[in-house]
């Protein structure tokens, strides 16, 4: 009778401990599992916040960087048009302003990117040499303009640089800034057609220009039209209000409404135009002021998007490794108790198995 009643209670104590022990298996597993799939959500989340993060602080750049850009294109054609000292003076002063601005704000960028390196470091060069280049425009004044040009282009290349984010709104607006550098280098090659023009001919009849001097002010046009109305089509709708303003409603048909580049397609047209020089450049320098400030509102659009950005990707990694500390953390806490209720069933049954033994 007593070995009928002791049979099923010794199988149960020899079923307790192997049960614990699948279980303390599977607890093992999947904490590693879970570990494992709550790094990779890290690591994604991470790598994902990682170009956010570039792209905020070389976004925050680029107000201060497109308004050097301009600056040296204001001095560049004010030397070329031969302005006296005391006008010049103050342009230099601006410009010598905006390249103090850019150096401490590129300062700030989140480095890594080689190419983006390398731009930086050649751009910085050419700010540094401004006095060079001022002096060189003045004893060459082709090789001065090309200096100046060359480093207004590199420094709107800056934007090239840009992580592009994929689709949306930010992906948009940083497609569609890319553009300017070729609208602006279209303004500056009208401009000195334009000036050149004007600058020899009355003021309602515009000089027989050359073959030449026709074909690359149709280019410059072209360009202008082509740049000015893509980054319409990609900007936001502030920025395309502000456009419109700006145009009279014609930023994606070259300007037109602006007297300066209805001036342009006048000249273009053979008809002459009824701007003087000073009229001429006065509504340019307007047109240009207006755009540098829709560029840098931009900008600023494009830097607080990718704000936005990385932060959502930090909270998403946050919550991802809270989320899997917390996890490991009680399937750890299981296994440590598992393990104490193994010791302590094996600690008993050898206890019960010496006293059998001894009786």
């Amino acid at each position: 009778m007593t070995n009928t009643l002791e049979s099923p209670t010794h199988e149960r104590a020899e079923k307790g401990p192997w049960a614990i022990w699948t279980v303390l298996a599977l607890a093992v597993i999947v904490a590693i599992v879970a570990g494992v799939l709550g790094y990779l959500g890290v690591s994604r989340a991470t790598s994902q916040a990682g170009p956010s993060a570039r792209t905020v602080t070389l976004a925050e750049a680029l107000p201060e960087t497109f308004d050097l850009a301009a600056n040296l294109s204001f001095e560049r054609d004010a030397v070329a048009a031969g302005v006296p000292p005391v006008v010049l003076r103050p342009i230099q002063q601006a410009t010598d302003e905006s390249a103090q601005g850019w150096r401490a704000r590129v300062q700030e960028i989140d480095g890594g990117d080689k190419e983006l390196d390398a731009t930086l470091a050649r751009v910085a060069e050419g700010v540094d040499g401004i006095d060079g280049l001022r002096t060189q425009m003045l004893d060459d004044r082709a090789k001065g303009t090309e200096g100046y040009t060359a480093l207004s282009n590199d420094l709107f290349s800056i934007a090239d640089e840009l992580p592009n984010p994929g689709d949306g709104r930010a992906a948009s607006s940083i497609d569609a800034i890319g553009h300017l550098r070729e609208a602006w280098e279209a303004l500056g090659q009208e401009r000195a057609i334009m000036m050149a023009v004007l600058a020899s001919s009355p003021p309602t009849v515009a000089k027989q220009m050359s073959d030449n001097e026709i074909a690359a002010l149709t280019e410059a046009e072209a360009g202008l039209r082509r740049s000015l109305a893509a980054f319409y089509d990609g900007s936001s709708a502030d920025q395309r209000r502000r456009l419109d303003e700006l145009t009279n409603g014609t930023a994606t048909e070259g300007a037109t409404g602006v007297p300066a580049h209805q001036a342009v397609n006048e000249v273009i047209a053979g008809s002459g135009t009824a701007l003087t020089l000073e009229s001429y450049v006065a509504s340019s320098n307007d047109f240009m002021r207006g755009l540098r400030e829709v560029l840098i509102a931009s900008a600023e659009e494009i830097a607080e998007e990718a704000r936005a950005d990385r932060d959502d990707a930090t909270r998403t990694a946050l919550v991802a490794l809270v989320l899997t500390f917390a996890v490991v953390s009680v399937l750890v806490v299981i296994v440590i108790v598992l393990v104490v209720v193994l010791v302590v069933l094996v600690s008993r049954r050898r206890s019960t198995n010496t006293r059998g033994a001894r009786g």
